[in-house]
């Protein structure tokens, strides 16, 4: 049997493995930043689905009800802001605003209502909606969200009509 006495070693120096654990760190850095990052992104999407979601129902609930209850301040005020929206919950800071104006017509009075930590206030009141044939709504959600607690806006805008589409 023969020995060598001449084998080469094969391996790895110290520098090569230098540059692998490098590469594989800057890998996985980048691969956690972009969990981060996509993570906000769907803390963003679910909080802006939820302020949706709160238009959506102040909206239907002013479709629902009649022309007197959604011409008077007062009944919005009491049915429609007395309590929270199905959605608040999963935002921070919500306060709601309220505009209710004429359309298509030369009265430019408004009324508007304010809901914040829970109590809801009218800022501003036009009785003589109840005689127009149309009005328009515009409902505003502010909140704090993600990114880094930055201040949100959601708004959505309807018209109502007295008397429905059927007249």
């Amino acid at each position: 049997m023969r020995c060598s006495t001449n084998s080469r070693r094969s391996g790895f120096t110290l520098v090569e493995a230098m540059i692998a654990a490098a590469i594989s760190a800057l890998f996985l850095g980048s691969l956690f930043a972009i969990n981060v990052s996509s993570m906000q992104t769907i803390k963003m999407a679910r909080e802006s689905a939820a302020a949706s979601q709160v238009l959506q129902q102040r909206v239907e609930s002013m479709r629902i009800a009649n022309w007197h209850q959604i011409t008077d301040a007062d009944w919005i005020k009491a049915n429609l802001l007395n309590s929270d929206a199905p959605g608040t919950v999963s935002l921070r800071s919500v306060s709601e605003n309220l505009t209710v104006m004429p359309y298509g017509s030369g009265n430019t009075g408004t009324t508007q209502l304010n809901r914040q930590n829970g109590a809801a206030t009218i800022s501003q009141r036009n009785d003589a909606l109840l005689t127009e044939n149309a009005i328009q709504i515009i409902w505003t959600v502010n909140y704090v969200g993600a990114p880094n607690e930055h201040p949100t806006t959601r708004q959505t805008v309807a018209i109502l009509g007295k008397g429905g589409v059927a007249k």
